[in-house]
C-alpha cells in the first residue's frame, strides 16, 4: 500500500477474506499509524464483495463516509488513515443475484495517495465543559459542608 506521494500498487483479491491492517500477519499490511492492527476486511463470495470494519479505532471510510459493513462496487474508494484504496474489476457483481465465476479471481484493488486529509489520529473532542461543571458541583458541595459545619459550631 502506498501513502501520499508514493506510487500505486495493485493487489489481487483471491481469498474469501482479505484482512487489511498494520499487523504483519494480515493479507494486506499498511504502514499508517491511524490504521488498527486488524482494521477491516474485504469479504468475497463468488463475484460479490463486502467491506467490513473490524472495530477499528479510527473507522473505515468508503466514498468519504464512515461504514461498518457495506457491499463494494467498481470505483468505490476505501480510506484507512492516509491510505486510499480504489476498487477495480470487470467481473464484480453488484446485482442481487450472483453471476457465475468462470474466469476466476481477477478483481483488484489499487492503492494510492489520499486527496483530502482524514480525521486526525487519536484526537478527542474537548471535554473542558464537562470538567468545569464537575468543578462547580464540587465547589458547591464544599461550600455546603462548610456552611453546615459553621452553623453546627454556633448552634
Amino acid at each position: 500500500m502506498q501513502s501520499e506521494g508514493s506510487e500505486d500498487r495493485v493487489i489481487t483479491l483471491d481469498q474469501e477474506e482479505t484482512v487489511i491492517g498494520r499487523a504483519s500477519d494480515n493479507a494486506v499490511t499498511i504502514e499508517d499509524p491511524a490504521a488498527s492492527s486488524r482494521h477491516c476486511a474485504i469479504l468475497r463470495k463468488e463475484n460479490r464483495y463486502t467491506l467490513r470494519d473490524l472495530n477499528s479505532t479510527n473507522g473505515t471510510y468508503l466514498n468519504g463516509g464512515m461504514v461498518t459493513e457495506v457491499p463494494l462496487a467498481p470505483g468505490d474508494v476505501l480510506t484507512i488513515g492516509s491510505i486510499r484504496i480504489t476498487v477495480e474489476g470487470d467481473d464484480i457483481d453488484t446485482a442481487s443475484s450472483v453471476a457465475s465465476s468462470d474466469t476466476g479471481p481477477q478483481d483488484t484493488i489499487r492503492t494510492g495517495p489520499v486527496r483530502q486529509a482524514p480525521p486526525e489520529f487519536g484526537v478527542r473532542k474537548s471535554r473542558a465543559g464537562m470538567w468545569i461543571a464537575i468543578a462547580i458541583v464540587i465547589a458547591l458541595g464544599l461550600l455546603g459542608l462548610a456552611y453546615w459545619f459553621i452553623t453546627g459550631l454556633m448552634g
